[in-house]
């Protein structure tokens, strides 16, 4: 991807610090929500919402693991700007972020407890999340 413009980098930059939203309402995101709005700022809009019709772990894992849209993207072992980052407190994802370089490389994702935040792997990490893998549309 070539660099980001000044208007990408504000448009991102804003996004960190939303609430979190289970419905996925503004001027809230729910982790899927924050990754569409980060790709949208990147050029990649067609994303499908989704909104669970409960936030249950097993919804979330049939979500990320069974969605039609899942078929469209490829697992790549290093992140790019952009990527998704599927991410699991154990073997299955449960998550998903954007990795972005907005000032250091980190993931932009949306959590209950932190709404819209940008951290690094090794953040992600010491919050217990274990299974992390890297993903690119097809």
């Amino acid at each position: 991807m070539s660099q980001l413009t000044a208007d990408q980098i504000g448009r991102l930059s804003r996004l960190i610090g939303a609430p979190y939203d289970a419905q996925n309402r503004a001027p809230g995101y729910h982790c899927w929500g924050a990754f569409c709005a980060a790709q949208e700022i990147l050029g990649h809009c067609g994303l499908p919402d989704f909104v669970p019709e409960n936030v249950t772990l097993a919804a979330r894992v049939k979500a990320l693991r069974d969605h039609p849209e899942r078929t469209r993207w490829r697992e790549i072992e290093k992140p790019v700007m952009g990527c998704a980052v599927l991410m699991g407190r154990q073997e299955i994802a449960t998550h998903v972020g954007c990795w972005l370089d907005l000032n250091g490389d980190a993931v932009l994702h949306a959590t209950p407890e932190t709404g819209v935040a940008f951290e690094t792997l090794q953040i992600l990490r010491l919050a217990s999340w274990r299974c992390i893998t890297f993903h690119l549309p097809i």
